[in-house]
This record gives C-alpha cells, sequence and structure tokens, in this order.
C-alpha cells in the first residue's frame, strides 16, 4: 500500500475532527478568560454574575435532560436554582445509553448554546460550496472552507445588527446571554470556583471510564468515511463543519460577553463620573455614526457604524483604565514616599534628642 493510500484511509478521515478540537480549544480557552472577568465584578455586581450562573446551570440542566430524553432513560426529577441544578433519571439504565448521557452532559453546555444561535440564524444561512476531499490536506483545507464561508456569513450578519431594531437588539441580547451560557462550571463562590482544568479533568475521567466509548467513535468516523468516499458524496467534512460552525458561534459569542462585561469592570474602576464614559463614548459614536451615513449613503453603513463605535469604546475605555492605574501607583507612590520622609526625620528628631536631651 503507498503513502497516498495511508493517507487516504488513515490520515484523511482525522483531519476535520483536528479541526473541531482546535475549535473547541480556543472557545474554552475563551470561557476561561470570561470567567475570570466575571470573578473581577464579582463583589459589586452579584446579581448580574448569578444571573450569569443560571443562564450556564440552565444550559447544563437542558443538557443532561435530552441526554435522559433522547436515550428512553427519562426525566424523573428536574429542579433548577441560583445555585444548583438537578437532574435524575426516571430509571436507572447502564451501557451505552447511560454513556451517551453523561456525553451529553459534558460537552451539551458547550454545543446546546449555540445550536440554539445556529437554528435561528438558518433560513439566513446561504448554500456554501464542498470540496471533494481524498487526504488528509484537501480534508483539513475543506474544513476550513466551510468554516470560513459560514463564518463571514455570520460575522456580517452580527456587524450588519441595528441597534435601533428591537429585534436585532433582542438578538444581540441572546448573543450575550449565550455567551454568558456557555460555561459548564460556574462561579457561585471561592468553594465551588472551577476551572478549566477541572471540565478537561471531569472528560478524561470520563473516558477512563469508559475506555470502549472511545474505540467505539473512532470505528464509527472511519466506517462513516469509507461510506461515504465509496459512495462519492463529499458529506463527511460537513458532518464535522457543523461542530465547527457551533465552535465558531460560540467563540463570538464569548468575545462579545467578554466585551460587555470588559466594560462593566471598566466602569466599576473608574472614579465619579468617568465611570459612564464607555456607555457615553458607545452611544455617541454610535448615533453620530449613524447620523453621518444618513447623508453618506453606503452599503457598509451599519458594519462600520458598528466596528467603529465598538472599537472606539474599546480604545478609550482601555485608556481610560491604564491612566486611572497609573494614576493609583503615582498616588501610592507619592504616599509611600511621604511615609519614607517622615520616618526619616522622626528618627533624625530622635538622633538630636538623644545628642541634646
Amino acid at each position: 500500500m503507498d503513502i497516498s493510500a495511508l493517507d487516504t484511509f488513515l490520515a484523511a478521515p482525522l483531519a476535520p475532527l483536528a479541526g473541531v478540537i482546535l475549535f473547541w480549544s480556543i472557545q474554552l480557552l475563551m470561557a476561561e478568560g470570561l470567567k475570570t472577568l466575571l470573578r473581577e465584578i464579582w463583589d459589586n455586581h452579584r446579581a448580574f454574575c448569578r444571573f450569569s450562573n443560571f443562564v450556564a446551570l440552565l444550559f447544563q440542566a437542558v443538557s443532561h435532560m435530552l441526554g435522559y430524553t433522547l436515550t428512553g432513560i427519562g426525566v424523573g426529577e428536574f429542579s433548577l436554582s441560583i445555585r444548583n441544578a438537578k437532574v435524575l433519571p426516571k430509571k436507572e439504565k447502564r451501557g451505552f445509553p447511560s454513556m451517551l448521557a453523561n456525553i451529553f452532559l459534558l460537552f451539551g453546555p458547550f454545543f446546546i448554546p449555540p445550536l440554539i444561535l445556529f437554528l435561528i440564524l438558518l433560513p439566513f444561512t446561504p448554500g456554501m460550496e464542498i470540496m471533494k476531499c481524498y487526504t488528509f490536506s484537501t480534508a483539513l483545507v475543506s474544513f476550513g472552507s466551510l468554516l470560513q464561508q459560514y463564518g463571514m456569513n455570520f460575522l456580517t450578519i452580527i456587524v450588519n445588527l441595528d441597534l435601533f431594531n428591537p429585534f436585532h437588539l433582542m438578538f444581540l441580547i441572546a448573543v450575550i446571554l449565550i455567551g454568558l451560557g456557555i460555561r459548564p462550571s460556574f462561579i457561585e463562590d471561592e468553594e465551588r470556583k472551577y476551572r478549566m482544568i477541572d471540565d478537561l479533568a471531569k472528560i478524561r475521567d470520563f473516558f477512563i471510564s469508559h475506555p470502549k466509548s472511545i474505540l467505539i467513535f473512532f470505528v464509527s468516523i472511519y466506517i462513516l468515511f469509507y461510506i461515504l468516499y465509496f459512495l462519492k458524496l463529499p458529506y463527511y467534512v460537513l458532518i464535522f463543519s457543523f461542530f465547527g460552525w457551533l465552535s465558531l458561534i460560540s467563540i463570538v459569542s464569548l468575545l462579545i460577553a467578554s466585551l460587555f462585561v470588559f466594560l462593566i469592570m471598566v466602569s466599576d474602576r473608574l472614579p465619579s463620573f468617568k465611570k459612564y464614559l464607555p456607555l457615553i463614548v458607545f452611544v455617541l459614536s454610535y448615533i453620530s455614526l449613524r447620523v453621518t451615513f444618513t447623508f453618506i449613503r453606503t452599503d457598509m453603513d451599519l458594519a462600520i457604524t458598528n466596528i467603529v463605535s465598538s472599537s472606539l469604546t474599546f480604545v478609550s475605555s482601555t485608556i481610560a483604565l491604564k491612566m486611572e492605574l497609573d494614576r493609583q501607583k503615582l498616588r501610592e507612590g507619592l504616599q509611600s514616599l511621604k511615609k519614607v520622609k517622615e520616618k526619616k526625620i522622626d528618627a533624625e528628631d530622635g538622633e538630636e534628642n538623644k545628642k541634646n536631651p
């Protein structure tokens, strides 16, 4: 068997899987960054953080409930609170149904929230060109092409949102909520603070306790690849691209939610009226640009308005925060210097008193 045959029948099926894992890893890092930002505002915005935790717990509960329902186990008890989510099976089952239900619990919070946005945008999703893939490199290129096609369409929708349109505004709020909810672990308080490594440890423990699941998974994807390959159907990469699209939606939602939480953090750390700077800059720049584009007609007026106003808000808030931190450091430095001088003066006075009792 030559190298090209090995590439086609052994390496090619793994290419789109590698792409999904890459984007899922980026999603994990983004979720961890958002959790870090939420901890920064916990003291001043506990109600908001608890609501964020509630959204994350809701998606966890829905994931577990779907797992029990689709595997025929059934839901015996369902409870959801601001601190915890509890889903108990209606009947105990072992083997494949139980394993599939646990897979929903582990991976559902990553993919079910963006699935909501995917279904909302499905009527606005254009057809895509699928490349034929018979090698590792062509499969990877095909995966990237499908991701790029969907990503450009999704980003075009995001940057062209009209914030004066209530439906567009509701969609943006939904995107932020999805971003806040893509956290398999939550942060209610310090003793229950989980990090990304804990999420990965749960997944690792699951696969260690179910070693056959790994074998079944890889055998299944190879069989699927071979069937579609011999039928000359280029849908294998499309299946994995679907999960790549969900990860892409998650990454964008996490980025927007992180920007929102970052602006809240900046507002908390700025003194007096300066705390309203992020809101004032965004509102004034957005309205000014919208008024300007009523006289200067372009096909990208909404996109330019949203990008420029968001960028101005982020940059001005970052600069204001840095200036305030520098001012605080200078103030602390002057205070420490003043204390050193006072101690030196006191020491000199003490020596003079000793010389001249």
